[in-house]
């Protein structure tokens, strides 16, 4: 294993060595030698003290024999290579808990590995619940991070060209909730987000070894994860959104703690878009889509399949016309198409929204017209009509026809008066006579109905979508 004279000055720190190393001292060093030779130490006397050389970054260890300090820095070659022996066997039996336990002992400080949900895969066993600080032990309690740590990482892990940083981030946490400094890389292999490594400084103060050395490990953690996320169904590289829109199953408290590092809420409404290329290059290109939206859009859930991109946007917090704008230049750049789904009432009906988006693509693809972007509310009565399941029928219908009917109005109520005066073809006297109310009544409710529905009666599409809805809601609540 070839070593900088960082990595060299962190193994003989209890010799208190005097230090001339260059901030990004490379890693090129093979061995110690008493003569030089090219990318090797060479380690010579000078009157009561040693000098090691590594190409022109030294050390100088006093009152010690050439002989001695030969003997030294050999051993910590052949202690970094039994080292990185022992981690790559670990990797490769895909024992994590190993590998933080042994790099330990090259950076003498707290080692902690997360997966891609900040779930703790492995924390250094050297310490104890409350060693540390309050972060550890909320790691040590609960098994994740907490919702303000999850913000520093995630923030910092973020680049400013869009996905995640190619290199290890410190985040001066001191004064911040994480308590104090961490250094933080995350594990990417393919485009694909895995987790992060990460070490405290909590015993002794960070230099360009442990950046160094991290790296290493990144190099050799990111390919394993890959490999368990491919084989393993329990590991993923997915939160629990994803989960939800696959039908699987997520426990309330996965769920809760996600919509906690969010800072969302169960019954906020949600919306989902479904970003989406077709040709050769597919995969390459939603690769980068999906690294631009995180950028773009870090308020959003974004997740990659394949040659599809998932957004679940808060709309608390994103709205529709904030997506659209953020994404419209680089889709039509990139030929992208995106489907959207209307809104959804709450995060359980995820589920719900990704079929709208999925089924607005799907009928927008056959659309004559040159777009980029189909909402599922042009297609909805394609998708009521060809749809066999009586749940997602019911939550694809009209918004305003769903909210009017969640008000369980008596006779004469607000759905009631729509529902009759689309019947009778927006005809005033036929609706009054219908209901048994005055016309200038009627005219008064129904000024008040039209000034909060989103969509626009005058549109003949509206009035057919929600004589249609009306009309599923009344099957439905019959068969319910």
């Amino acid at each position: 294993m070839k070593l900088s004279m960082w990595m060299i000055a962190n193994r003989l720190s209890a010799l208190d060595p005097e230090l001339h190393i260059k901030d990004q001292a490379p890693i090129i060093l093979r061995s110690a030698r008493r003569a030089y030779a090219t990318n090797c130490v060479q380690v010579f006397q000078v009157g009561k003290d040693v000098i090691c050389n590594g190409e022109g970054n030294y050390l100088r260890l006093k009152d010690m024999s050439a002989s001695q300090a030969f003997e030294i820095i050999q051993c910590v070659f052949d202690f970094y290579d039994d080292w990185n022996t022992d981690i790559v066997e670990a990797v490769n039996q895909m024992d994590y808990q190993q590998v933080i336990d042994e790099s330990w002992h090259i950076f003498h400080n707290p080692v902690l590995l997360l997966d891609a949900n900040y779930k703790a895969l492995a924390m250094s066993a050297q310490y104890g619940e409350d060693d540390i600080g309050e972060e550890w032990k909320h790691l040590s309690e609960y098994g994740y991070l907490s919702a303000a740590g999850f913000g520093c990482l995630r923030d910092a892990s973020l680049s400013r060209e869009g996905g995640w940083t190619d290199g290890v981030v410190m985040i001066h946490g001191e004064n911040g909730p994480l308590g104090m400094n961490w250094m933080n890389v995350p594990l990417v292999d393919g485009g694909t987000l895995l987790g992060w490594l990460n070490v405290l400084e909590f015993e002794r103060k960070f230099n360009t070894g442990d950046v160094q050395l991290l790296t290493h490990l990144r190099s050799l953690l990111a390919p394993s994860l890959s490999r368990l996320n491919e084989r393993n169904s329990r590991f993923t590289s997915r939160n629990v959104f994803w989960e939800m829109i696959q039908r699987k199953w997520v426990s309330p408290n996965s769920l809760e703690r996600q919509l906690d590092y969010m800072g969302w809420k169960r019954e906020d409404p949600y919306r989902v878009f479904v970003f989406a290329r077709e040709g050769d290059d597919a995969g390459t290109q939603m690769r980068l889509i999906r690294n631009l939206i995180a950028r773009y859009m870090p308020q959003a859930s974004v997740n990659r399949s394949g040659d599809e991109v998932i957004v679940i946007a808060n709309e608390t917090q994103l709205t529709e016309n904030q997506v659209r704008e953020a994404s419209a230049d680089v889709l039509r750049q990139r030929e992208i198409r995106v489907g959207v789904s209307l809104r959804v009432a709450a995060i359980d009906d995820l589920y719900a929204g990704y079929c709208q988006a999925k089924a607005a693509l799907k009928y927008g693809a056959k659309d004559s017209k040159e777009l980029y972007y189909y909402h599922f509310y042009d297609y909805a009565i394609n998708f009521i009509i060809e749809s066999g399941d009586p749940e997602e029928t019911v939550k694809a219908c009209q918004p305003d026809v769903v909210r009017l009917w969640a008000e369980k109005d008596e006779k004469g109520g607000r759905m009631e008066i729509l529902k009759s005066y689309l019947e009778n073809e927006r005809s005033l006297v036929n609706t009054a006579n219908a209901l048994f109310i005055h016309r200038n009544t009627l005219v008064y409710r129904l000024r008040k109905i039209t000034e909060e529905l989103e969509g626009n009666l005058d549109e003949e599409y509206t009035r057919d979508y929600m004589k249609l809805s009306i009309r599923v809601l009344e099957l439905y609540m019959k068969e319910a």
